[in-house]
């Protein structure tokens, strides 16, 4: 998610609008999808109704994710729970029912709350068939919601039963110049060259570190994973893990602002993808 000034709730007045405990706590220090925890209980399912409610697509996203969006990616895999992304790869025009057409179950099976498997295909303005995995959920899908531990070691074990099936069939499909088809977002996280853009990578998203650490582990060739890091040259949380799972990052200075920062990376990716 692109950190520029929208016209969408932010999330401190979300959190105020479905808080349900009265009790005066800080829960800023908190990662992000367990605040809601902090100030509803745990009740996952009201939760996942409450936010759904509350939330809804931008109506004017920021320039530059057109400008990110310009660039011809395989798949996208995003953690956000709203259809900017799938808006503006449309053309600008996207509803309930494109959504209802454009779902797609790689594995054959349609439940709704189901993540591992599940995409919202795009057909793009330029003819192009673009997969969008939202890893943690979409908010017209609202039971797919990632918003609490609970939930997010219910997707973590979903990944590793997914894991144990693949098993070594990427390295046995290369071995032997067979095409392997991605039926899952791990299999394109695994083979494809990642682009980790406007997300911190909290150590707290621990379903994503995992698969960090299982794509550092694939026998097969594969591409590589590049994060783009806000700030200085300096040692972080994130640097220390992804040098241990062979990743690559890149800090981009936000000292001229978040929108040069971002216009630096577009650059970037644009170039590495031509090279």
């Amino acid at each position: 998610m692109l950190k520029l000034g929208n016209t969408g709730t932010s999330w401190d007045e979300l959190i105020a609008k479905i808080r349900s405990i009265d009790k005066d706590i800080d829960y800023s220090c908190l990662p992000y999808a367990m605040q809601p925890e902090a100030v509803c209980g745990v009740d996952v399912e009201d939760i996942q109704r409450r936010i759904a409610t509350e939330i809804k697509d931008i109506d004017n996203p920021h320039s530059l994710l057109y400008k990110l969006l310009e660039i011809p990616f395989d798949a996208i895999i995003t953690t956000n729970y709203t259809y900017e992304i799938e808006k503006i790869l449309s053309g600008g025009k996207w509803s309930s029912n494109m959504r209802r057409k454009a779902f797609t179950a790689l594995d054959g099976n349609s439940k709704p709350n189901h993540n591992t498997y599940i995409c919202n295909v795009v057909t793009t303005t330029d003819g192009r068939y673009v997969p969008v995995f939202h890893v943690h959920g979409e908010y017209e899908r609202k039971h797919s919601m990632i918003l609490s531990y609970y939930s997010y070691a219910k997707i973590l074990s979903k990944l590793i039963e997914y894991n144990k099936m693949l098993g070594n069939s990427l390295f046995e499909h290369q071995q032997e110049m067979r095409a392997k088809e991605c039926r899952c977002w791990l299999d394109y996280f695994i083979l494809g060259n990642i682009y980790s853009v406007g997300f911190g990578l909290d150590v707290s998203e621990f379903d994503i570190w995992w698969a960090i650490e299982r794509k550092a582990r694939e026998k097969a060739e594969h591409g590589k994973l590049l994060a783009y890091l806000d700030g200085e040259m300096r040692e972080t949380k994130q640097s220390i893990l992804l040098d241990a799972m062979n990743a690559k990052y890149q800090f981009v200075s936000v000292s001229d602002g978040y929108e040069e920062m971002y216009n630096q990376i577009i650059s970037d990716i644009k170039e590495k993808i031509k090279g």
